[in-house]
């Protein structure tokens, strides 16, 4: 009853704060979804955004609301009330009581904050948009439904994600501080993973952030990559990397957390630009508009592994090649652009001890050269591991022979003697064994990882340049030139290899699988 309108406001602030500290236990956040309570106080808020302190209060009621990983219940008026509050400090309109009393509400919620999971919230900077802006990137349409992703844009919520991906790429540009640079880095990270989330199998969204101010999102995410591209080699986090024409050189001390918050960012970026370009002309063409973009995500694809941790290089070099794929599948411009570029070769071809000289490029190569010596060494990598794996399979150990006793002659007859201790060694026979296969199990494991990275590389960067060689004999020449013995079918046993693996784990029919599909066929008959 404190939080109705009929009472003073003193009363229902006070009564906001009082709830909110209740719901920091999250017994009592779960007591209020199991009575679907939540809608019903923030309809009984909906007058907030008149007054900046009520409007304070309820804005760090949903942000203590939103610490659980479940849905916390939210409807579209209650949506709506989260909007309406990210736009109030930018309304003249809205009215205040005196700064002393402001002041008292936000000491009170900050040491509330302090109580709760509060990674990315600025203790320092308790405002009622950045409370609403982190309320709302703890909500992604995996806990809110496809309702959420509708309601976000019809609301204008996604107006101010993109807004603040904006801001945090402009911020990249003015902060030298390692500090800032990585709040700068995971504010956009966060707010790009929202995007992606509601851009994945959602056309309406796609259309709606292409075209928000000009291809604002697009641009932001472009301007974000190009700082990445940068700031991984300062930052890298590589035990070693190696150089063009030089042997591997020794790890640049830098800050661990720099590098990996770096990491996270190309990955958001590339999943929101993998939405919004996925057999889309009209997000491929805006895209590859961007200034430097194809170059720069070319070089994430051939320089930038050697400067991130071994485990994290192929996530990297396949959302590259996937951005690539999308980017020149429906744009004859973008095509243009790739194939003209000069560029290194792949890092691998330096770094590889045992590797073949005829697999290694050396200066500046145009695309299709180094995309088809990145393919022969994905491809041979492929069959090394594959022919390990198979090695090391047949290779099966032979039961030892059993020492556990011995045959002794007694009385004219045979009889079987048990050894001393012999219990003490069986128990650790069975335990040596047990390691001895445990071991075998985990090498087995690794060769067959290597192997399915090095077919799923392979297999994109041959669908990359399948995609280059449609409608261009041009480029068919090219390609053919630097194949062993200008043969197309080692890139077509690959791209059939991963049809198969598709038809196996995806949904029949999908884009993806006509793309390869198209791609086999036209070169058997090239």
């Amino acid at each position: 009853s404190g939080l109705k309108s009929t009472q003073p406001l003193n009363t229902r602030c006070l009564s906001i704060i009082s709830l909110a500290t209740k719901c920091a236990m999250p017994s009592f956040r779960m007591h209020l979804r199991a009575h679907g309570m939540v809608a019903m106080v923030f309809k009984t808020l909906d007058d907030a955004q008149r007054i900046q302190n009520l409007a304070l209060c309820t804005a760090a009621l949903m942000y203590i609301l939103s610490r659980d990983r479940l849905n916390m219940d939210l409807d579209r008026a209650s949506l709506d009330l989260m909007i309406r509050l990210l736009e109030m400090e930018q309304d003249p309109c809205s009215r205040q009581l005196n700064e002393k009393e402001m002041n008292k509400i936000k000491e009170k919620i900050r040491k509330l904050c302090e109580t709760v999971h509060n990674r990315h919230l600025d203790l320092e900077n308790i405002t009622i948009g950045h409370l609403a802006m982190e309320t709302l990137l703890s909500l992604t349409s995996k806990r809110s439904g496809d309702w959420f992703k509708e309601e976000l844009r019809l609301l204008g919520g996604l107006d101010h994600v993109v807004d603040k991906v904006k801001e945090c790429v402009e911020q990249l540009d003015r902060h030298e501080e390692d500090d800032k640079l990585v709040a700068s880095l995971w504010g956009a990270e966060r707010c790009l993973r929202v995007l992606e989330s509601v851009t994945v199998h959602n056309p309406e969204n796609q259309g709606y952030l292409i075209a928000y101010k000009d291809s604002q999102l697009i641009i932001s995410s472009a301007r974000a990559l190009r700082h990445c591209e940068q700031l991984i080699t300062r930052y890298n986090r590589a035990d070693t990397f190696c150089k063009t024409n030089s042997n591997c050189l020794p790890k640049i001390t830098a800050s661990n957390h720099i590098g990996k918050a770096v990491e996270d960012c190309m990955r958001a970026i590339f999943g929101v630009l993998l939405n919004l370009t996925n057999d889309n002309e009209w997000g491929s063409t805006k895209t590859g508009e961007q200034d430097s973009l194809i170059s720069t995500t070319m070089n994430c694809v051939l320089q930038v592994p050697q400067y991130i941790p071994q485990e994290q290089r192929f996530d990297i070099r396949v959302l590259g090649l996937g951005l690539l794929i999308n980017l020149v599948e429906h744009s004859a411009r973008n095509r243009h652009c790739l194939v003209d570029m000069e560029t290194p070769g792949s890092f691998d071809s330096f770094c590889a001890a045992d590797g073949d000289d005829s697999l290694q490029v050396e200066g500046q190569v145009g695309a299709i050269q180094a995309l088809v010596q990145l393919f022969l060494q994905r491809e041979r990598a492929a069959r090394l591991a594959e022919t390990e794996t198979d090695d090391f399979i047949k290779d099966t150990p032979v039961p030892p022979q059993d020492q556990s006793g011995q045959w002794q002659e007694t009385a004219g007859s045979l009889e079987w003697v048990q050894s001393e201790n012999i219990t003490k060694t069986e128990g650790e026979n069975e335990k040596k064994e047990e390691e001895d296969e445990e071991i075998d199990l985990n090498k087995a494991l690794q060769h067959a990882g290597k192997h399915m990275e090095d077919c799923i590389v392979a297999s994109y960067t041959a669908l990359l340049l399948g995609c280059l060689c449609q409608e261009s004999p041009l480029n068919v020449t090219t390609v053919r030139e630097h194949l062993p013995e200008g043969d197309f079918s080692i890139m077509t046993e690959m791209l059939k290899k991963f049809l198969s693996f598709m038809n196996l784990t995806c949904a029949v029919g999908t884009t993806g699988q006509k793309s390869i599909s198209r791609v086999i066929e036209y070169l058997d008959h090239c």
